[in-house]
């Protein structure tokens, strides 16, 4: 089971309900290539960080096959996670349902941020958590260094948010943002709102926020359908991403591993960047909040890979605009090997070796600023 969206109509109002589920998917995927399910212990114990050039280019042993996937250019796997960065000193907001602050994955890097639901329980379930971890999680993110930043905007009894809860959220984000100078940041969306048409309240909030400097990262939404049809999606200038799977494939009795959108994941020219989002093994909780790591499945997963990357990428280019954090991904991107995207171009997330390996993060910094000057 896919995390499900269902549609709502834009003409409803600032306050109509935006219907979020946040129920994960933990059943065995459809490759065979996962490992059982893990325990938390298990699944950080090969994630150790084996060495830290003087460049700043970080690797790793990983059981993640979507972080082993990003990191290299194509199949088969070879069980490590190679990056440039750790997304020290960047921000990530993370607009969901809470985030679990003291998972071993991302503690002491949580802040709590906005909640349109004071009263609610501070996490709903365990979707926000796994979206960050593929952010920014210690052993299973992209950007293991990265700060979250929890913007609560679903209710957690209805499973709910409110696109005046994400407007609301999109005012405290850009001052939060404001009393924070020297953080570059980004905004993570996993959710979607309509498959018909834009909700212009939501393309006005992108707007503001890169018009603050923050490049907004979108899920593409779990729905077989025109991803251009999708909001916020389809707000001007947001990154969507599409959820990617690794399957195995038989053409003329040759068996080999491929890269192809993922099941009931929205398609076509509007999706700027895949990442994978089949069986992806992220942080976890139980209904005592005990941490664990399980697999999950959707777009959403995939956009926080993306965040990941983007943090990454700010970090060593703290004044980049938003635009220029797609066209870092777009750049350096694995091209059209993700099938069955219903788009002449495809785009699959990569972070390992990049253009700019020979630089430090400081000397990077240093450039960027004598730019500005």
């Amino acid at each position: 089971m896919l995390h499900r969206f269902t549609r709502i109509s834009a003409e409803r109002g600032a306050t109509i309900a935006l219907a979020v589920s946040l129920l994960g998917c933990t059943t065995a995927t459809r490759t065979g290539l996962e490992a059982t399910r893990p325990t938390f212990a298990s699944a950080g114990a090969l994630l150790s960080n084996i060495e830290n050039g003087v460049r700043g280019t970080f690797e790793s042993q990983t059981l993640s096959l979507a972080l082993d996937r990003i990191d290299q250019r194509g199949l088969p796997l070879d069980r490590t996670y190679r990056r440039t960065g750790t997304g020290h000193g960047v921000t990530v907001y993370v607009f969901d349902g809470g985030v679990l602050g003291t998972h071993p994955e991302l503690q002491g890097r949580v802040r709590k941020g906005f909640d349109a639901f004071p009263s609610d329980p501070k996490v709903c379930n365990a979707h926000g958590t796994a979206v960050s971890g593929a952010i920014a999680g210690k052993t299973l993110g992209v950007a293991p260094e990265a700060e979250i930043v929890d913007v609560k905007m679903v209710e957690c009894n209805k499973l709910r948010g409110t696109i005046k809860a994400i407007v609301d959220g999109t005012a405290w984000v850009i001052e939060d943002h404001r009393l924070h100078p020297g953080h570059p940041a980004v905004a993570n969306w996993s959710f979607i709102a309509d498959t018909t048409s834009h909700i212009a309240q939501l393309d006005t909030a992108v707007a503001q926020l890169r018009e603050a400097g923050i490049p907004v990262v979108v899920s593409a939404g779990n729905v077989e359908i025109n991803a251009c049809r999708v909001s916020p999606g389809n707000a001007d200038g947001a990154i969507v991403v599409g959820a990617s799977a690794i399957v195995r494939e038989t053409v003329e009795g040759q068996t080999k591993l491929v890269d192809r959108r993922s099941t009931n994941t929205a398609f076509g020219p509007c999706v700027d960047i895949y990442a994978p989002g089949d069986s992806v093994l992220l942080p976890s909780f139980d209904a005592s909040q005990t941490p664990s790591a399980q697999l999950w499945n959707g777009t959403s997963m995939s956009a926080g890979y993306v965040s990941g990357a983007v943090a990454l990428f700010l970090e060593s280019h703290p004044f980049a605009s938003p635009d220029d954090a797609l066209g870092y991904l777009r750049n350096n991107a694995t091209p059209n090997v993700v099938e069955d995207t219903r788009s002449p171009l495809s785009w699959l997330l990569y972070v390992g070796s990049m253009r700019e390996e020979y630089k430090s993060v400081a000397e990077i910094r240093a450039q960027q600023l004598g730019r500005r000057q």
